[in-house]
């Protein structure tokens, strides 16, 4: 039985220095202009080196692709999934039969410049630091500080954008305005159609990494999100939880992941 192992970044094995927490030995695994942005603990290091010694590892993100290759992974991935789906790399490449897939999909959806706009409205307020659009794609705003963002222009944004058919998701300080019909478990599925795999591993701890989540267990696999994140404050439990947060949580998920890609199948 052949394994895929979809997993998530950033808050999932990828940590800054914001959301690491009490994470003892790490390594830092993605910088700019000479900046230290991410790392990982030593054990994750270790970890993932064996898990994709042994298995079929797709890192999946929300990433652009350009923010994915600032990061060098404990091991080389011919696979992976950025824009949070829209994306798909093959050594490297761009797969234009998925990108003319992902733009047949999101056409249901508002065009982006509407939602981006509606994001822009707020660009002048004191706790934004700034708006992007990602991959012609989706738009996502950073705050100067997570605890700064108004919840009540959260949830008037979600209810906005609903019945465009865009979601909206907030990850450390980056509020994310996505197409619901774009998705990392699409991309996913694809991947496991197009490598013949027989069973599904995920781990993640956003919202946009829920739907990824359950298709692991719908699939008959097994997922995992780690004790801190979006679900986890949601109190969503379709999928196992770490015990530890923070940095140590990615540690934790990947020997989880490990031992139950081992169980189950070969790489």
């Amino acid at each position: 039985m052949r394994v895929l192992v979809a997993l998530d970044l950033d808050q999932t094995v990828v940590f800054s220095r914001r959301s690491a927490g009490e994470a003892g030995p790490s390594v830092v695994v993605e910088q700019r202009d000479g900046e230290q942005l991410s790392s990982m603990t030593v054990g994750a290091i270790m970890a993932y080196g064996e898990l994709a010694g042994r298995h079929t590892v797709v890192p999946v993100t929300t990433r652009t692709v350009a923010q994915y290759s600032r990061i060098h992974l404990p091991a080389a991935a011919r696979y992976a999934v950025c824009a949070n789906g829209g994306v798909l790399l093959v050594d490297g490449e761009r797969d234009p039969s998925w990108a003319d897939a992902v733009a047949q999909r999101c056409r249901v959806a508002a065009p982006l410049a509407d939602v981006e706009a509606r994001l822009r409205v707020v660009e002048g307020e004191p706790w934004v630091r700034l708006v992007r659009t990602a991959e012609g794609l989706f738009a996502y705003l950073v705050a100067q500080n997570r605890a700064d963002v108004p919840k009540s222009w959260l949830a008037a944004l979600a209810a906005d954008l609903a019945p465009l058919g865009w979601a909206v998701s907030m990850q450390g300080r980056k509020v994310y305005a996505v197409p619901q019909a774009l998705s990392k478990a699409a991309a996913v599925r694809h991947l496991l159609d197009l490598l013949g795999a027989d069973l599904l591993l995920a781990a993640g701890d956003s919202l946009l990494d829920q739907p990824m989540l359950e298709l692991a267990a719908a699939t008959g696999g097994a997922a995992i999100r780690p004790a801190h994140g979006e679900l986890h404050d949601l109190g969503w439990m379709g999928a196992h939880v770490t015990a530890a947060s923070g940095a140590r949580a990615g540690e934790e998920l990947l020997r989880w992941l490990s031992v139950q890609a081992d169980a189950r199948g070969r790489g």
